[in-house]
């Protein structure tokens, strides 16, 4: 299974430098600056999360379980589908993708797409919420008690014609992402939504960054 288009297309242009009408941003939401800090701490862990994508030519969604490890020193494993279909993986000296069951480890540069994409965004080194300020205006758009809605839309018009927005489920008691959604220009729509981490041990991540 080829990498999600609408994913490839969200997070290389929140990660890539646009050049922008300047704008006064608006303060940042409390609780996207919480969920950053949060992060710094955060232990080796893995997230389980379910994908759920729509297409104005698909009748029904189309739903993918997959997990996500991530580790404190910026590696990371990602999976989708049950049994794998897609997984990439990041370690001290490279990043590696293989797609399909049978397909073969394909260790990429810096200068292919999916590595700005995955390896930045995963591992949690450029999407602060200073960088989402820089190339999206950012709004807090409903909040409970369990719940903090933040939309972040492009500034660029010419991005807007294939990113509308993305919108992010923050948890203000926990500082946890609990789903993302991503609005495509054309009115697809790919939405993760992620369980409870739980903690890895060294053993594990030793196994989970090997070939």
């Amino acid at each position: 299974m080829a990498l999600a288009p609408v994913l490839r297309i969200a997070f290389l242009l929140a990660v890539s430098v646009l050049t922008v009408q300047a704008q006064a941003p608006k303060p940042l939401p409390p609780v996207l600056l919480q969920w950053a800090e949060a992060q710094k701490d955060m232990p080796d862990m893995v997230v389980a999360f379910r994908q759920t994508r729509t297409t104005p030519a698909l009748k029904q969604p189309v739903s993918t379980p997959g997990k996500f490890w991530r580790f404190k020193d910026g590696a990371f494993r990602w999976e989708l589908g049950q049994p794998a279909a897609t997984i990439l993986v990041r370690d001290g000296t490279e990043f590696r993708v293989r797609e399909g069951a049978d397909g073969a480890w394909q260790a990429l540069d810096e200068k292919d797409a999916r590595y700005r994409m995955w390896s930045r965004f995963l591992s949690g080194q450029e999407a602060s919420p200073e960088e989402l300020q820089q190339h999206f205006l950012v709004d807090a758009a409903e909040q409970t008690a369990e719940v903090t809605a933040i939309t972040l839309r492009p500034k660029a018009p010419f991005i807007r014609r294939h990113l509308r927005q993305l919108d992010l489920q923050i948890s203000p008691k926990t500082f946890r992402l609990l789903q993302l959604r991503v609005l495509q220009g054309d009115g697809a729509s790919l939405t993760m939504a992620f369980s409870d981490p739980e903690s890895v041990s060294a053993a594990e991540k030793t196994k989970l960054l090997a070939r």
